[in-house]
């Protein structure tokens, strides 16, 4: 991989000669001006009881362990951002694992411990996501989800075509509730990562206005709380002091909501959702229109029902149409049973799909069609490619959202919070040297 040639491509003749520019702008000699950029991160997250997340390519680790120990102990979670930074998707899936494995052994060898790994420009491919998993980590954040807050008929040709020229480098994918969650494939987590990020308002639209970011960031807020969705956020921290006023803003914006939201790590997202994963409804009909409910859950869960009656539990109004229940085991009626039927015809991943997305739903004939609140006969599955099974997953999600019937779901987040929001970063650099030490590394692995 050459890496000017690359990075020409991918930005365009004058915004990669901008790039250079800001390299001896935001980098130093020393470690002292991304010091204070990391810090001043991890600073303005402290009033919130929260800490961001930064991934860092092993070789650049390897030159600054001190550095990095210090943001870890600081509160900072540290994952693996490559052995250098490369695009992996240029990689055979052999080269993605020797380099994983090669960054993987580095981490350890200067006992930097690790859960994630987000591949440098988002790059990954279908070889990726095993080679993750056959290596055991608990997560990876790389799938981008656009969100249309730029009013791209407004920027001149030259803007434009840096920005879409990002856009293609992301490949992202439409925003839709289904996208904003995280998911599993396999034993690997994967937690999407919502753009436009700071490079592309700072150094592709060229906002320069903290404000102005800031604004744009809350709107991409208030969309992912209406979604119950995860907001992460790159933040790379060579803007750390440049990105200070928009950060504020955005985190003003997500702890003003009604309900709140939880500022955290990747990593205890990646923890939450595997908590989660194992929660399950049990339900009986005890009697016309009365069902007996046990929920398998930690304490930690929300439990939402909408459109039934609680016989003798108290409640807690959730929104429009659902309120929370405190109780595990409890008793409802309801005109329906509060599930999704699933034919017996379709295959069991669709039953799973629903589990993860934390729905009641259960194997049901064709008979009992009209008995459940919403009756799924998908013999085919979910789809045969990634970009079908997005688009029927989101179908799904959709039409079970917009449900006017009797439901129980548990909630996405834990302990009553309506949306999650994680600031992450990456560390492509620490200093001067390292940026240019990038074109003969990747050159040379």
């Amino acid at each position: 991989m050459n890496l000017v040639s690359f990075s020409i491509k991918t930005k365009g003749p004058r915004n990669f000669a901008r790039r250079l520019w800001t390299v001896f702008s935001r980098f130093g000699f020393s470690e002292t001006r991304n010091r204070r950029s990391l810090e001043t991160l991890i600073h303005e997250l402290k009033p919130y009881q929260a800490a961001p997340t930064f991934f860092i390519p092993a070789v650049v680790l390897q030159r600054h362990p001190r550095l990095l120990a210090d943001i870890e102990q600081a509160g900072a979670e540290i994952g693996i951002h490559g052995y250098v930074h490369n695009d992996y998707r240029q990689l055979s899936k052999d080269a993605q694992y020797t380099q994983t494995s090669r960054a993987i052994a580095t981490f350890q060898q200067i006992k930097m411990p690790f859960q994630g790994f987000r591949n440098p420009y988002l790059g990954w491919s279908e070889e990726s996501v095993q080679v993750f998993t056959d290596l055991g980590f608990a997560y990876e954040s790389n799938e981008a989800v656009l969100h249309d807050v730029v009013d791209q008929a407004s920027l001149t040709p030259t803007i434009l075509d840096g920005y879409q020229k990002s856009l293609a480098l992301y490949r992202a994918l439409p925003c839709t509730a289904y996208a904003l969650r995280p998911h599993f494939e396999d034993t690997l987590l994967r937690i999407p990562t919502s753009i436009p990020d700071d490079e592309m308002l700072f150094d592709r639209l060229r906002i320069t206005s903290g404000k102005e970011v800031g604004k744009l960031w809350s709107l991409v807020m208030q969309r992912v709380y209406e979604l119950e969705g995860a907001y992460v956020l790159n933040l790379h921290p060579e803007r750390g002091v440049l990105c200070r006023q928009a950060l504020a803003i955005l985190l003003r914006t997500a702890t003003s909501q009604p309900r709140p939201v939880w500022i955290t790590r990747l990593d205890e997202i990646a923890r939450w959702w595997k908590e989660r994963a194992r929660f399950t409804f049990t339900l009986q009909q005890t009697a016309p229109d009365t069902w007996h409910v046990v929920a398998d859950c930690t304490e930690r869960a929300t439990i939402l029902a909408r459109h039934v009656q609680l016989v003798e539990q108290p409640t807690t109004t959730w929104n429009e149409h659902e309120v929370s229940v405190e109780a595990r085991t409890f008793t409802l009626e309801a005109s329906q049973c509060p599930a999704i039927g699933v034919s017996p015809e379709t295959p069991e991943a669709v039953l799973a799909f629903l589990h993860e997305q934390g729905y009641a739903a259960l194997r049901a004939s064709e008979e009992e069609r009209a008995s459940y609140a919403h009756y799924l006969h998908l013999p085919t599955g979910l789809g045969t490619s990634r970009s079908a099974q997005f688009e029927t997953r989101s179908e799904i999600i959709r039409q079970i959202e917009d449900l006017t019937m009797p439901l129980l779901r548990f909630a996405c987040w834990p302990s009553g919070h309506q949306a999650a929001l994680s600031i992450s970063g990456d560390i492509d650099s620490v200093t001067i040297q390292d940026f240019f030490l990038r074109i003969l590394e990747v050159g040379n692995v």
